[in-house]
């Protein structure tokens, strides 16, 4: 299991609080084939979309949240991203290893995070071994200030104190 907390655009920050059931029959899967034509794995279509496939869930932002298995170490996947999104992996299961466009390589540890900074809009993950589980997300930068404290992720400090008000006052949600 893997939680996410997503920062909402300003505009969406008092939007009324929602839940997405979201179960495996309803997240597309798409197949991962090799260079032999043998199927290497799959990408499992959470948020966004990935090779014109949409996801289930829905955001308030361009996100894309992806749940990528490789089956066979040395297995590669070459993914796009949408130009200017950050690009966020973390390894579940076996870690991975970005190449680089200049042909050096950096490693992404088992249960770690790493932002990726690929030149355009591709990158390729190897895995080393096989049953490589990862997750990818990627997100249209906000570019708005960020406020936080304890739960809450406002813009502003005046912010913050209205949502720790309406927190104490029994109004969340309404």
């Amino acid at each position: 299991m893997i939680q996410l907390w997503v920062n909402l655009p300003k505009k969406h920050k008092m939007h009324k609080p929602g839940y997405q059931a979201l179960t495996a029959d309803n997240i597309p899967v798409i197949p991962l084939t090799g260079r032999d034509d043998r199927t290497d794995g799959y990408i499992r279509v959470i948020a966004g979309e990935a090779n014109g496939t949409k996801g289930a869930a829905t955001t308030f932002s361009p996100v894309n949240l992806w749940d990528v298995v490789i089956a066979k170490q040395g297995g590669e996947v070459a993914l796009e991203v949408p130009a200017g999104h950050t690009t966020l992996v973390f390894g579940r299961k076996g870690g991975a290893t970005f190449l680089e466009p200049d042909g050096s390589e950096t490693k992404i540890e088992p249960q770690q995070m790493a932002l990726l900074k690929p030149e355009g809009t591709t990158f390729t993950l190897r895995a080393p071994e096989d049953d490589t589980q990862l997750v990818i997300l990627t997100g249209e930068p906000l570019n708005e200030p960020i406020a936080a404290r304890g739960p809450f992720v406002m813009n502003t400090q005046a912010e913050l104190r209205k949502a720790n008000e309406d927190y104490r006052n029994g109004k969340m949600g309404r």
